[in-house]
């Protein structure tokens, strides 16, 4: 079992703010409306105090980091990632209305899922639990799927090729 280091802690919490406070102008380049989602944000709560975060931006960035230490910034120059990093942006525009506003962003316990959509007009939440998301019914699969397929690319780039 890991455990939290204050520092990584520290680290992430500082990182997620900056992650929450993206622009509509920095996360896309089209049109300014309300109800427009630039970004996308899912939390996944492993235990109470292991936390990955993914986030998926309409210019195709994303970043991955955890609670505990590690993780990767500036993911989208990855043709693989950045693709999916658009298509998780346009599933959560089709995902708006399942979503109820929030003001703030706080993280999961274990076993739950949140997934944040960044619009003009605020933040947007929805909450799940990881073996609801497997499901292959459940609303939010598609896009659980494409942040899973994310974090999975970005660990076989800090992997490195193999000799």
């Amino acid at each position: 079992m890991q455990t939290l280091s204050s520092e990584a802690l520290n680290d992430y919490l500082k990182w997620r703010d900056v992650v929450f406070s993206v622009t509509r102008a920095q996360g896309e380049d089209g049109p300014d409306q309300p109800d427009r989602v630039y970004g996308a944000i899912m939390d996944v709560g492993l235990s109470n105090d292991f936390v990955i975060t993914v986030t998926a931006f309409a210019t195709g960035e994303s970043s991955l980091r955890t609670t505990v230490g590690g993780g990767a910034i500036g993911l989208g120059g990855d043709p693989f990632i950045a693709d999916h990093a658009k298509q998780i942006v346009t599933l959560a525009q089709s995902l708006l209305k399942t979503t109820v506003p929030m003001n703030n962003h706080g993280l999961p316990q274990g076993k739950k899922v949140y997934f944040y959509f960044l619009t003009p007009s605020g933040l947007m939440l929805s909450e799940s639990t990881v073996e609801e998301t497997y499901s292959q019914t459940h609303p939010f699969h598609e896009i659980f799927s494409r942040f899973t397929a994310i974090k999975a690319r970005s660990e076989e780039l800090l992997k490195g090729p193999r000799h």
